[in-house]
């Protein structure tokens, strides 16, 4: 009798109170070197977001996090001091939303060390503004060339006192080597990703504006609408179903110890 009130206490201790579920965030990768990584994703509502990587799939075993909680919902997360050529594996978490790309995980192929070139620096400069005028601030900015029909992987910025900037010299393959063949009038291509703000695409064309290029169409016009989230209320919904079968669990143990502490007295009386 003592040991199966035991058993239930036990029971009753290891039953996990909160739950993570799984959601898809779809994060980006962008700005590959052979130290360090940028990820950022939209999540579904203000929160604190991590990203749990490694070189192998059973072992993600380091973190890195993003706190700041923004308006927008957007994280980003750069890994810095990753091994060169190697490719790493990766989660993310918002909130207690895990995307683990359905347990398949997320993954990146950093760059070799490559001999030292001499690469001319181009920047790339915008500037994103909402509806009402204000900066952008928080919002991503990625950047892909396409040049004899292939592209580079993409450059990103956050939006900072309303502008970005991004140098085309940093651009890379996807085998990680650098992206040098670009020219004037090749495809330039601008994503701008504001989660709750909205998003905007641009394709325009490299040119030479002085030192750099200044890209005031950035400017977000009216009607930046904000994006649909169809995969929120699902994930919403698999959370409470876990949590309502955790509270019936719960009460199942509980009446256990209940009739088992009345079993325990009843013994003694006798």
């Amino acid at each position: 009798m003592r040991k199966i009130f035991v058993f239930c206490v036990a029971v009753l201790f290891l039953l996990p109170m909160s739950v993570n579920a799984e959601g898809k965030q779809n994060p980006r990768i962008s700005n590959i070197s052979s130290s360090s990584v940028v990820i950022s994703w939209v999540a579904d509502e203000k929160c604190t977001g991590a990203v749990h990587y490694g070189v192998s799939t059973d072992a993600l075993n380091l973190t890195e996090t993003d706190n700041s909680r923004r308006e927008n919902c957007v994280m980003r997360i750069e890994l810095k001091g990753l091994t060169p050529d190697t490719a790493y594996y990766f989660e993310t978490v918002s909130g207690n939303i895990v995307d683990s790309n359905s347990g398949s995980y997320y993954t990146f192929r950093t760059a070799e060390i490559s001999e030292e070139i001499s690469i001319p620096s181009h920047l790339l400069v915008g500037q994103v503004l909402l509806d009402n005028g204000e900066n952008a601030d928080g919002t991503m900015v990625y950047v892909t060339v396409e040049h004899d029909e292939r592209n580079s992987t993409a450059l990103s910025c956050m939006v900072f006192n309303g502008y970005w900037c991004v140098d085309l010299a940093n651009l890379k393959h996807e085998d990680g080597t650098a992206f040098t063949e670009w020219e004037i009038n090749d495809t330039l291509y601008i994503e701008i990703e504001g989660g709750e703000y909205g998003y905007k695409n641009i394709t325009t064309f490299i040119t030479i504006l002085g030192e750099g290029e200044t890209y005031q169409n950035c400017t977000t016009p009216t009607g930046f609408k904000a994006l649909p989230k169809p995969a929120a209320p699902q994930i919403k919904a698999d959370t409470e179903e876990y949590n309502r079968i955790l509270i019936i669990v719960f009460c199942i143990v509980l009446c256990m110890i209940m009739i088992m502490v009345y079993l325990l007295r009843k013994d003694n009386l006798r």
